[in-house]
């Protein structure tokens, strides 16, 4: 990790990475809690898509469109 921060662009790249994944994880274990049903790489993967898309869907679902004044 050390060798990738060392490059500007790696090191910028890396900066945006709290403002593009880390408010989705933020969202998805404010309201799921932070515990997770399974162990495992490809489970803990599949547990967290599962909850992203819920996440997404229910925010579909609930979004009031704007109105024109």
């Amino acid at each position: 990790m050390a060798a990738r921060l060392a490059n500007p662009i790696c090191r910028a790249q890396y900066r945006q990475r709290s403002a593009l994944v880390e408010p989705g994880f933020a969202q998805l274990f404010q309201r799921f809690r932070r515990h997770l049903n399974y162990r495992g790489h490809r489970s803990v993967d599949t547990e967290i898509k599962l909850l992203g898309t819920v996440h997404n869907l229910n925010k579909l679902i609930h979004h009031a469109p704007r109105t024109c004044s």
